[in-house]
């Protein structure tokens, strides 16, 4: 009573009887009032994400998929497919198809509940950091914005799982220092470490949590010295635990030496791709495009981070989200890209920030209005319908059929006609026939559940200059010709290559080649006409057909079979 009562002196200028009530509403118990409306902010977020579960996948989805959809066949990442990323989001799309099935609507159900699970550690985190209210506003920022059509929030990127593991980790950081047992700490270096498995920018997050404890020791003294090392030490041993069963595991599989090039070697290269110089005017121009359909809340956070000098919370809390922004940050940041999805691990301190905004805002004049959470709340639900009921964001979560929506997200890319073209070569071959796509589109693998004629499943790494990329094309052309592949698709999308002309000149050149060569025949067209629909010819009448546009899917049969 003695603390309440010096809490109520600090904002009211003298002390009160009735406690400060922190929850959202005054109630007799404000947890179950919060818990609720928890739960209505997630039923709203999945109400949304079920309408789209069959939502066409993009190209990364395409690749997780056939990865998980190979692992589940028994084949280990980098022995049939190659990428530069961590094998951590290809077991978790294997885990998730092992459950929900090998199919579009499985792995976005998947996403579903990583996300909820997500928003349920956010609210955690931040209930521990602040209160409920602030923790009710960031789940729904957070919540809105995992949805958002600008991050490209409806696909399954390995941002989305770095960020579930993240979360956890980062509770279990802030369980361990509450109560001061060594498990929380190693479980939460675990989880810290999942997060690079998932992608490398991951390995930020594992930074963030040694920091933050070096910072605990010297703020908070929580203890001896011996025993916060020991802290440190089980933390750094969590983080490790998942690099080194990934290790073994991929030296157990017998890729190691794949393994190592695609993850740690390529990269170096792939990354330094966009100069220093560049970095700053490619973060000016891409990231509006990450803002761009819902700004406000982005302009509510950047309110949030003015908010942290006036809040009068504990100065740690403010240490803590500081810093939690700003490693989340660092996660976009390597290669300077600055691709939209680069950003969700972003928006859970985004939305802590907005909900820090409103809860200074709240205890500055709290003592004007007697349920000021209450109004607060009531203007930010406002903000947030006057977000849903704008009629770009009716159309997209409301009205729009998942195809046309991809179409519309998409404009210029193939990922709808991608699914029919697939199902065509799925009709016309057996299991052990390999197919070969001329372009970056490796869904057409994952719908077809046919095998790549070479690991590369992309074009890009093959056609930017780089000091493995005449090997990389030998490779390709070697693979090709050694599976002998019964389809070939030839995808003329300007997205799907990225190609310097004079790098890409001699894989056309071979690639024209090998068609004469093996008698390789038209049989399928996907002619794409948009804002019309996408032509599509097959067999007899698709040699016979001259695509009207520059952006079309060519099936080639090969001319003995």
């Amino acid at each position: 009573m003695a603390k309440t009562a010096k809490a109520n002196k600090n904002l009211k200028g003298k002390p009160s009887k009735k406690p400060v009530n922190k929850g959202l509403l005054k109630t007799k118990n404000p947890e179950i009032m919060a818990t609720i409306v928890l739960v209505m902010i997630l039923a709203l977020i999945a109400f949304i994400r079920i309408r789209l579960l069959s939502f066409p996948l993009e190209r990364d989805e395409g690749e997780y998929a056939y990865f998980g959809q190979l692992i589940l066949h028994g084949i280990p990442p980098y022995k049939m497919a190659y990428n530069l990323k961590l094998p951590g989001t290809y077991y978790s799309y294997a885990l998730i198809m092992a459950f929900f099935g090998q199919t579009i609507q499985g792995i976005h159900f998947g996403l579903l509940l990583f996300n909820l699970g997500s928003l349920v550690f956010l609210y955690l985190i931040t209930k521990k950091l602040f209160n409920s209210f602030t923790a009710l506003i960031a789940v729904l920022t957070c919540g809105m914005l995992f949805i958002s059509p600008s991050l490209l929030a409806q696909a399954a990127h390995a941002t989305h799982f770095v960020t579930f593991y993240m979360l956890v980790g980062t509770y279990l950081l802030i369980l361990g220092m509450e109560n001061n047992k060594l498990v929380y700490y190693l479980f939460s270096g675990i989880m810290m470490g999942l997060a690079f498995i998932m992608k490398q920018a991951g390995l930020f997050f594992s930074v963030f949590g040694g920091i933050i404890l070096i910072l605990n020791y010297f703020i908070n003294k929580p203890g001896n010295l011996t025993r916060s090392l020991l802290n440190l030490i089980l933390y750094g041993v969590g983080v490790c635990i998942p690099a080194g069963i990934t290790f073994l595991l991929m030296a157990a599989s017998g890729v190691f030496d794949n393994f190592w090039f695609w993850t740690f070697i390529y990269p170096r290269t792939y990354g330094s791709k966009v100069p220093l110089s560049q970095a700053w005017s490619n973060f000016i121009q891409l990231f509006p495009m990450v803002t761009i359909n819902f700004t406000l809340y982005w302009i509510l956070s950047a309110l949030g981070i003015i908010s942290l000098f006036f809040y009068k919370g504990k100065q740690w809390n403010r240490i803590f989200l500081g810093l939690f922004l700003v490693f989340s940050f660092l996660t976009a940041v390597p290669g300077f890209y600055f691709r939209n999805h680069y950003f969700i691990p972003v928006l859970p301190a985004v939305g802590i920030l907005t909900g820090l905004f409103f809860e200074t805002v709240n205890l500055l004049i709290i003592k004007y209005f007697k349920y000021i959470r209450i109004i607060t709340a009531g203007i930010f639900i406002i903000l947030v319908i006057s977000q849903l009921s704008s009629q770009y964001q009716k159309e997209v979560f409301f009205i729009h059929e998942p195809n046309d929506l991809c179409r519309l997200i998409y404009n210029g890319n193939l990922f709808t006609e991608a699914i029919p073209v697939a199902k065509y070569i799925q009709a016309n071959t057996s299991e052990k026939d390999r197919v070969f796509i001329f372009g970056s589109e490796p869904e057409i693998y994952f719908y077809s559940q046919r095998t790549s004629a070479t690991g590369y499943i992309y074009m890009y790494d093959l056609v930017f200059e780089h000091k493995f990329v005449k090997q990389m094309q030998k490779e390709l052309m070697q693979e090709v010709e050694k599976a002998k592949p019964k389809y070939i698709v030839f995808v003329s999308c300007p997205y799907s290559w990225l190609a310097a002309q004079d790098l890409a000149e001699p894989l056309f050149k071979w690639f024209n080649s090998y068609l004469e060569k093996e008698k390789f025949v038209t049989v399928g067209i996907a002619d794409y006409l948009f804002p019309d629909p996408t032509v599509y010819l097959w067999n007899e009448d698709a040699g016979k057909y001259n695509p009207k546009s520059k952006t079309f899917i060519r099936v080639f049969r090969r001319g003995d079979t």
